[in-house]
């Protein structure tokens, strides 16, 4: 990303002690700062992350912006039983007092129109990821059988943005959670899957009984092979086996988030929001 940009990369220096607290130090001072960290697994990095912004701040950064590619504690946007702490309230105002803007991608809000809501006072960016998981595609020369599918409405957009630049059919399912891990997914008669490949796409893979659920729906409607494209890939490896016993051949995730499933490079759609955030 900063060779993108053509800025200069540091490092921040990072210490934990023996009781868990952290120590962050900060290279050099900047007028202008890029701190760039993803939230998976967040408690620790959070704290990590407004140490860093107050070491930059101290040694002077004037401009300070968050790139965080997976964003968390969005899904809790409302309180949906008595006494729950939102998250999403939470951790908005928390970052938007360190940060003069906060830039991720395809962040997984539900009932929130708009990213600006969730940082009062802070500019933001949501960078979609449809281009970067369309230049897998079109690198694969996917053919024009292939049909991308979203498991639900929420992942139209992206569906939608990674399917119409290559002229492919798209389509997304029903989706019924009944709890962290049973999810029923049912696709559209409308939509001929018949001996066609078929790519899932979706923002979060987690658990991966979304995934599993919508490419079994598939293959039991005749498509002939199914794949999937993550934006941000939290699955732990003992998910794999599962996956693969669901039928789904291969799956690629964007590099915001490490995984052994990385293939897709976000570092294009971030750099185009920067330019034109930061001009």
């Amino acid at each position: 990303l900063a060779e993108r940009l053509g800025v200069p990369i540091r490092a921040v220096e990072l210490h934990r002690f023996p009781d868990g607290e952290s120590l962050v130090r900060v290279a050099e001072p900047a007028r202008d700062a890029v701190l760039y960290r993803s939230l998976d697994h967040p408690n620790d990095k959070l704290i990590e992350v407004v140490l860093a912004a107050s070491a930059l701040r101290d040694n002077g950064a004037e401009h300070l912006v968050l790139v965080a590619p997976y964003l968390p504690y969005m899904r809790q946007d409302v309180a949906f039983r008595p006494g729950e702490a939102v998250s999403q309230r939470v951790i908005g105002a928390w970052l938007a007092g360190h940060f003069d803007a906060i830039v991720a991608v395809e962040p997984h809000l539900h009932r929130t129109d708009d990213l600006a809501k969730v940082f009062p006072g802070c500019a933001s960016v949501a960078v979609g990821a449809g281009p970067a998981l369309a230049d897998v595609l079109r690198t694969d020369g996917a053919g024009a059988r292939t049909v991308v599918l979203g498991p639900d409405e929420e992942s139209a957009p992206l569906a939608a943005a990674t399917a119409e630049p290559l002229g492919l059919d798209w389509g997304v399912g029903e989706k019924i959670r009944s709890g962290d891990r049973d999810v029923a997914v049912t696709l559209p008669e409308s939509l001929d899957l018949n001996g066609r490949p078929v790519v899932i796409v979706d923002d979060v893979v987690s658990s991966g009984m979304t995934l599993i659920d919508c490419a079994s729906a598939a293959l039991a409607r005749g498509a002939g092979s199914v794949e999937a494209l993550a934006v941000h890939a939290l699955y732990p490896d003992d998910v794999s086996p599962l996956l693969d016993a669901a039928g789904i051949a291969r799956i690629r995730s964007g590099d915001g988030v490490p995984h052994r499933s990385n293939a897709v490079s976000l570092h294009g759609v971030l750099a185009a929001a920067l330019d034109d955030f930061m001009q």
